[in-house]
């Protein structure tokens, strides 16, 4: 009886399996509709990277994208590792479609608080 139902599941199986891809044979074609290819040209607008450690903006930001750093602290201390400081301004802001241009930044190390502006 288990041998007679293992036997009539396979065959089941194969069947449906069968009339799957003879179905999808002749099945009529699926049109649709071009893509345009100006989208995929047109650059993503900038996230707000106030408040955010600048590792994020390294990670985000397309290699055409110019990076000008400055220490807000008036140290004018050197960026070595991004991960130790965060943003506290951006210019252009966030929501500019930026491409091969120059983004801005002030940070300070992480521990500190942003100058008010």
């Amino acid at each position: 009886m288990v041998r007679k139902r293992a036997a009539m599941a396979a065959a089941g199986a194969v069947l449906t399996l069968t009339t799957i891809s003879t179905g999808a044979a002749t099945a009529a074609p699926v049109t649709t509709a071009p893509v345009a290819a100006v989208a995929a040209d047109e650059p993503d607008p900038l996230p707000n990277f106030v408040g955010r450690n600048l590792f994020r903006v390294y990670s985000t930001v397309s290699a055409e994208t110019r990076l000008k750093i400055r220490d807000l602290s008036g140290e004018q201390r050197k960026v070595l590792w991004p991960p130790n400081w965060k943003v506290c301004t951006q210019s252009p802001k966030a929501g500019t479609k930026l491409r091969g241009g120059t983004l801005e930044l002030g940070v300070v190390k992480t521990d500190e608080k942003c100058p008010k502006r």
